[in-house]
């Protein structure tokens, strides 16, 4: 892989995804149980039942995701007042193997690349690099940086810095078009559910490791 990159000239790239894998959780809902803790104590008590009534609808199936989230977000957009407390649980729950990963793979010459479909106002409070996220601005019609949407925003971001995917971690079958351009490199899983993990087989795309199967040099054991 590094040589591939040599010969390119272009300095070698990991690609990882935020929720289920380097926060070892979802984003969303740290950032919800926040928000609504934050409306309970000012009591803002329309904005804490408009948030929740998202929720109870997502889950009776009267919304989608991206609606749900559209109301999260535009709710708590952007809130000065609720960011500190996202940092601070977020980044207590950095899976900490991921982060051992991303810093061997960092001393090694590669640039780290954060893809995902979180929100970028909230993702620059708690990752500190490159990153491509969702865009959101209330009032805007939300493309969640997924799929076919990641990828694309992925390979954009590597030709415009001159880089190669090296290597994709992910959680999720979600990120299946990533992990599938990742021709030559190495694809980690990270705490894959049964249906992801075989999602993963079926697709059966180059180099695919569990992240526990990486030893301390980056080398499968």
């Amino acid at each position: 892989m590094v040589d591939r990159c040599e010969i390119t000239g272009r300095t070698p790239c990991t690609v990882v995804d935020l929720d289920g894998t380097y926060i070892d959780g979802n984003t969303l809902k740290i950032y919800l149980r926040c928000g609504i803790g934050y409306g309970l104590r000012k009591r803002l008590f329309k904005t804490s039942l408009r948030l929740l009534a998202a929720v109870a609808s997502r889950k009776c199936g009267l919304i989608g995701h991206e609606r749900m989230k559209e109301t999260i977000l535009s709710a708590l957009y952007p809130h000065d007042e609720i960011l500190p407390a996202f940092k601070k649980k977020a980044l207590a729950a950095v899976n900490p193997g991921v982060r051992s990963l991303l810093s061997r793979n960092r001393d090694r010459g590669h640039r780290i690349l954060l893809a995902t479909a979180a929100p970028d106002y909230y993702v620059r409070s708690i990752w500190n690099g490159d990153f491509v996220a969702t865009v959101f601005k209330p009032g805007q019609t939300l493309v969640e940086c997924r799929g076919e949407e990641k990828l694309r925003r992925v390979n954009e971001w590597l030709e415009d810095n001159c880089c190669t995917m090296d290597t994709v971690v992910t959680d999720h079958s979600d990120d299946g078009p990533v992990v599938s351009a990742n021709t030559y490199g190495i694809n980690i899983l990270v705490k894959p559910s049964k249906s992801t993990l075989r999602f993963f087989r079926q697709l059966k795309p180059a180099h695919l490791f569990l992240v526990e199967d990486i030893d301390d040099l980056g080398v499968t054991r």
